[in-house]
């Protein structure tokens, strides 16, 4: 049997994938409603996706160690972390999940701004 801590901790990294996950399908869902069935003087803005996506890869890449399926098994033996940090990798991880989706959309923005893509 695990101990509490174990999983606690593996509940935590559960919840760091499964919310970003099931945020991306309500994004995709929110995009085939937003392009399809509203109407287009009045739908506004499109959805975004940057924060989102963005955590569902860092949350991922921070569960990929104690996962045993794939892809996430290749992902942690491509891991160039040694295996004594790999907590604090996966710490980081989820700090980037939780920054990424706070601020992905404004990183984006500026980003695209800098190469001239867009305009303020």
């Amino acid at each position: 049997m695990y101990s509490p801590q174990i999983l606690v901790a593996l509940f935590v990294l559960l919840l760091a994938v499964a919310i970003p996950l099931v945020s991306v399908a309500v994004q995709l869902m929110r995009l085939f409603r937003w392009s399809f069935l509203d109407d287009k003087a009045s739908r506004g803005e499109r959805p975004h996706f940057t924060g989102p996506v963005l955590a569902l890869l860092f949350s991922g890449l921070a569960a990929s160690d104690f996962t045993s399926y794939e892809p996430m098994r290749t992902i942690a033996e491509l891991n160039p972390v040694p295996l004594a940090a790999r907590a604090y990798f996966t710490v980081t991880m989820l700090v980037l999940a939780v920054l990424s989706w706070a601020y992905g959309g404004a990183v984006k923005k500026r980003l695209l701004h800098r190469l001239g893509i867009t305009k303020r």
